[in-house]
């Protein structure tokens, strides 16, 4: 790959691991600096995830509107890394309490939500059009190996230096992010403008993005399956602790490892998605790790037996959806690109992604009451169920044509 890519991955991946730092120091100073009650931790987590699912459709049409996308990402990571210095600053001064946490989570979320649209139609201003999908395979391989790490070293450092230190990290990461984009040469240039005429209406243009996703028997169908799948994601999510901490009696100190192991997989899974992109279409990258996922996703709730052996299948349960899952985003994300025109790729994957976010958050507040009323095991097991209904559609994406619906027939996502 170029300089300028190599400059544009070591951003993604700086700003990343200083963004892991910041996840794990905010949940533990909701709990030790601030003991927060778990409906106020609940608050601060939902603050996090709700500007995707609010936002992320108007992202996609800011996104598809820029013509100085690179600028953007700049002036993203210097606002963010004002934002953070000053929480660190209240925290170290004992003047924040736990809205401070919110309000930090809910305005990083929302330059996360449209810094993740512009990062990747960006990407296509730095590299030839043959090399996108082994270019993103090694941004998301880069994010995956900066997560880990950043998981690796937080929890010492936090334990050692307390979680304001945490976040100065982050804003570091973000001023070394924003100092490596301003190396990058190459023009600094969005997608084509549209015509003259084209309709300007925000409502319009949020509606071109599910447009271009019903517009695809092969999209239409992925957007089922992702609705399904995400939802299934947040409802384990939910349980994912109490069952391993509970159920299964996996001790403190192993537990942050089990999920560190998972980042490791992602890293994997990223590097094989960049291979079998050589040797397989996009379609069919995209449908072998989504179908992964599914299977795999009945690995975690068969965990049981002495310890030993409940930890090995429970890295198993979350090592393997993590693989599989980084070969499927490499697929979709390389098939977005061929078939959604440049000027509304952005509002594509927007729409996919608000698809995905709603779904989760629905997912996770229907597992927290499953669980109550059948148990943790019974719902993890659910929650594979739940993933295997979403193969239906994906039945279907592997016949379907990656053609357009014609004009006169309706695209309904169905």
């Amino acid at each position: 790959m170029s300089r300028d890519f190599r400059y544009y991955w070591s951003a993604e991946v700086s700003s990343t691991f200083g963004s892991t730092f910041t996840t794990m120091a905010i949940a533990t100073m909701g709990v030790i600096v601030f003991n927060a009650s778990p409906s106020e931790l609940g608050f601060v987590s939902a603050a996090a995830v709700l500007p995707a699912c609010v936002f992320g459709l108007l992202a996609g049409v800011i996104g598809d509107r820029l013509r100085r996308p690179r600028r953007v990402l700049i002036g993203c990571n210097a606002a963010a890394a004002a934002l953070v210095l000053c929480v660190a600053l209240g925290v170290g001064t004992g003047v924040a309490t736990i809205w401070w946490l919110a309000g930090l989570c809910f305005v990083l979320g929302c330059i996360a939500t449209v810094v993740e649209t512009v990062y990747f139609t960006h990407l296509r201003s730095l590299v030839p059009p043959d090399r996108l999908t082994s270019g993103r395979a090694r941004l998301q391989t880069g994010e995956y190996g900066a997560r880990t790490a950043g998981q690796a070293l937080a929890g010492v450092l936090i334990a050692v230096l307390g979680g304001a230190v945490a976040l100065v990290v982050d804003a570091m990461t973000y001023l070394v992010s924003l100092v490596l984009l301003t190396r990058i040469t190459a023009p600094d240039q969005g997608a084509p403008p549209p015509p003259a005429d084209a309709p300007r209406s925000v409502r319009r243009e949020i509606g071109e993005g599910f447009r271009q996703v019903a517009k695809y028997p092969f999209l239409r169908t992925f957007g089922v399956f992702t609705a399904v799948r995400s939802m299934s994601v947040g409802a384990l999510a939910t349980v994912a602790a109490p069952f391993l901490l509970r159920e299964l009696s996996v001790p403190l100190g192993l537990y942050g490892a089990l999920f560190a192991i998972s980042g490791l997989a992602g890293l994997a899974g990223s590097l094989a998605a960049g291979r079998l992109a050589e040797r397989m279409s996009l379609d069919s990258l995209a449908v072998l790790g989504s179908v992964g996922t599914v299977c795999a996703a009945f690995v975690l709730p068969s965990a049981s037996g002495p310890l030993p052996v409940a930890l090995a299948i429970a890295v198993l349960g979350l090592a393997l959806p993590t693989v599989f899952g980084a070969i499927a985003n490499v697929g979709l994300s390389g098939a977005l690109t061929e078939l959604v025109p440049e000027n509304a790729l952005g509002r594509a994957i927007a729409s996919l992604r608000t698809i995905a976010t709603a779904a989760q958050i629905l997912g996770a507040l229907g597992g927290g009451v499953v669980a109550d009323a059948i148990g943790l095991r019974p719902t993890v097991w659910a929650c594979a169920g739940l993933a295997l209904v979403g193969c239906v559609p994906l039945l279907r994406a592997v016949t379907t044509t990656r053609r357009p619906v014609p004009a006169e027939e309706p695209a309904v996502l169905v």
